[in-house]
């Protein structure tokens, strides 16, 4: 019976980003450094956990980022939803360098044209001793080849911003700095984004981006 189940049920690759932190909240670059979610991060992150019980999903395999911020996301996921959890360095942000725990404002003033050329979205401009957006698409979409959804497999991804942003231009054969600049694969805290999938050719068989049903 379960491997009829398997061969009907969809395959899914779900990308979720963690919950709030402080440094979200007070508009600070985090990148790398490990910042815990915050009380209101903690509740989005059993908000959508809950969500993801009431869509059906029951032991799917969760992969998180090593950073605190996902792993108490994914944690509170599993927690509802069951399933196997590992975390993954390959899931981290970008990495933000010297920028790390300074605020996003005062960056647009001290170090004005690398920070407009960043946010410009080109995939290949840097913060000084971080890394470039071409360099995590490259990151996390080898991750995700690697631990692709067998068939009927629900696979659940916490990770951060920037990273599923470019995982997604990736996946689904988009121009990185298009969709930066239109916003339109950013996602909330906790949003999450859904990919039907074919666990063979890798397709993208139907997607929805950037879900937030249980923050509204």
């Amino acid at each position: 019976m379960s491997d009829i189940r398997a061969m009907t049920d969809p395959t899914r690759l779900i990308l979720v980003r963690h919950g709030q932190t402080a440094h979200n909240k007070t508009r600070r670059v985090q990148g790398h450094i490990d910042e815990p979610l915050d009380e209101l991060g903690r509740e989005q992150a059993h908000k959508v956990a809950r969500h993801f019980r009431q869509l059906g999903i029951r032991g799917p395999r969760l992969e998180s980022s090593d950073l605190s911020r996902a792993y108490a996301t994914a944690q509170a996921i599993q927690a509802e939803t069951g399933g196997i959890l590992e975390t993954y360095p390959a899931l981290r942000e970008i990495s933000m360098g010297e920028w790390e725990g300074q605020m996003y404002d005062e960056l647009a003033v001290s170090d004005a044209e690398l920070h407009e050329q960043f946010w410009s979205g080109d995939p290949s401009i840097r913060a000084r001793g971080g890394e470039s957006a071409q360099e995590v698409a490259e990151r996390v979409y080898a991750h995700a080849l690697a631990h692709w959804p067998r068939a009927g497999e629900t696979v659940i991804l916490v990770s951060h911003g920037i990273a599923i942003g470019a995982l997604l231009t990736r996946l689904l054969e988009q121009d990185y700095q298009t969709q930066f600049r239109s916003g339109q694969f950013m996602h909330r805290n906790t949003g999450y984004s859904i990919l039907e999938v074919d666990p063979l050719t890798r397709e993208i068989l139907n997607s929805q981006i950037g879900q937030t049903p249980h923050l509204d």
